[in-house]
């Protein structure tokens, strides 16, 4: 009986900590199996769990059974166990019997024994369910920690900013590149040229850039990431993709789906959730549109392109993103350090969309201490106003000027968002150099 009472009171333990920490029941929620027609395949979508990680109880051990302080105790229940045998031993009963002598020395012992036997018991019921409860949080922890790490893997990916096409710049501590802040910038190559040019240059370029690595592969599925002027010509920019891909990779079935370049990091959150073998092409754009020249444009032009290959051995990571307000940064920065990088430390930081203030607040949350702060890099100065696509566009640059080094934190903020997204990286490995 005592040995079921001990599993049950663990068991409703167990149970607590479940309810606690919401990760049993996220892990329940289930498994979601749809039919994907584009990509001819099953996709599992695991059900999303959010941020932030639920802070986890401290687990309170029982203090341990001092000498110094058990034994003034039992040595008081024994005199006191004494002190009640002579009182109660009956008048006139003679006490140099062996009964006397045997109640006298046995009573305090069965006493003392009792107590401290019901302590001890007491104690190792409390320690074991501290260890048991430690063993389960190393555990839960384990799980977000895994979940966090979900990743995409990018086997190869292009930045095409308008400022400049200097990618390797950035990889510079300092950066030699002429300051843009608050102004608008457009591709050089399409000045005066209708938005159909425009897309079918920029996607030649894009074509051209990936076209040794799409070489050998069956289906490609393409995601167009379009501005809200380039979406109304979704089905201009699907069929133009299939053209132009279609002649710079033959012998390849691309299937294209179009989406808004703006809640990207919703994006990755959900596909990094998803078991997909399909190899992804990812196309993050921001064009001006066909408008009188007089009227003031909001961004500047860009363009960001990820090839995606789950299941990639040598490539770079795209880790879980998250979202933060101003008043959940501070705790999100934390999570991040303790739970995706607990083996590693964020080397750089990437800001689009922000400035000065934002830089800091993140560094600062990343390393308390100033000697470990990690370099930032402000992109809105050498790349002018940020746009929809920006975030990905700050992505595709930290992965491939950074080429070979440690994690990159990339954030940006949206267009009229006070939403602050934040990504961590490890960017593209290092290319092999070729000798003739």
């Amino acid at each position: 009986m005592k040995v079921k009472f001990h599993q049950a009171k663990r068991l409703a333990i167990f149970l607590v900590l479940y309810f606690l920490n919401h990760v049993e029941a996220y892990y329940r929620l289930g498994i979601q199996i749809n039919n994907s027609i584009e990509k001819r395949t099953h996709t599992i979508a695991i059900f999303p769990m959010p941020w932030p990680i639920p802070v986890f109880p401290q687990i309170e051990y029982p203090k341990p059974l001092f000498p110094r302080v058990w034994l003034p105790t039992l040595a008081a229940i024994a005199s006191a166990a004494a002190a009640a045998v002579l009182l109660l031993w009956p008048h006139g009963k003679p006490t140099n019997t062996f009964q006397f002598w045997g109640a006298l020395a046995g009573a305090p012992l069965v006493v003392c024994l009792a107590v401290f036997g019901w302590k001890l018991d007491r104690w190792e019921d409390e320690q074991t369910d501290a260890e048991e409860g430690e063993e389960e949080q190393y555990r839960l922890k384990g799980m977000w920690r895994d979940w966090t790490r979900r990743r995409l893997c990018v086997v190869d990916v292009a930045a095409f900013p308008a400022a400049t096409a200097e990618i390797a710049e950035f990889a510079k501590e300092k950066i030699e590149l002429p300051t843009n802040s608050k102004r608008t910038i457009a591709f050089d190559w399409v000045k005066g040229r209708a938005a159909a040019f425009r897309r079918t240059r920029l996607l030649h370029l894009i074509g051209r850039r990936f076209a040794e690595t799409l070489r050998g592969r069956r289906e490609v599925i393409v995601t167009l990431m379009l501005d809200d002027a380039s979406l109304k010509q979704a089905e201009a920019w699907t069929r133009r993709v299939v053209r132009v891909f279609s002649v710079v990779v033959p012998k390849v079935t691309f299937h294209v789906e179009v989406r808004s370049a703006t809640g990207g990091v919703h994006w990755i959150a959900r596909q990094v959730d998803r078991i997909d073998a399909a190899t992804r092409l990812l196309i993050a754009v921001q064009l001006w549109a066909d408008e009188a020249k007089e009227k003031k444009h909001a961004f500047s032009e860009g363009a960001a392109a990820f090839l995606i290959e789950p299941g990639a051995r040598k490539a770079g990571l795209i880790f879980r993103p998250m979202t933060c307000a101003k008043d959940t940064l501070e705790t999100g920065l934390a999570q991040i350090d303790q739970y995706q990088m607990a083996l590693d430390h964020i080397k750089q930081v990437w800001v689009a969309g922000g400035g000065q203030h934002e830089s800091t607040a993140i560094r600062s949350g990343l390393a308390p201490d100033p000697r470990d702060v990690p370099a930032e890099r402000l992109l809105d100065d050498p790349l002018g106003n940020p746009g929809p696509a920006s975030g990905w566009i700050g992505l595709a640059i930290a992965m491939e000027a950074m080429r070979g080094a440690g994690p990159q934190l990339v954030a940006w903020r949206e267009p009229g968002s006070e939403i602050l997204s934040l990504c961590t990286i490890s960017p593209l490995p290092q290319k092999k150099e070729t000798t003739v």
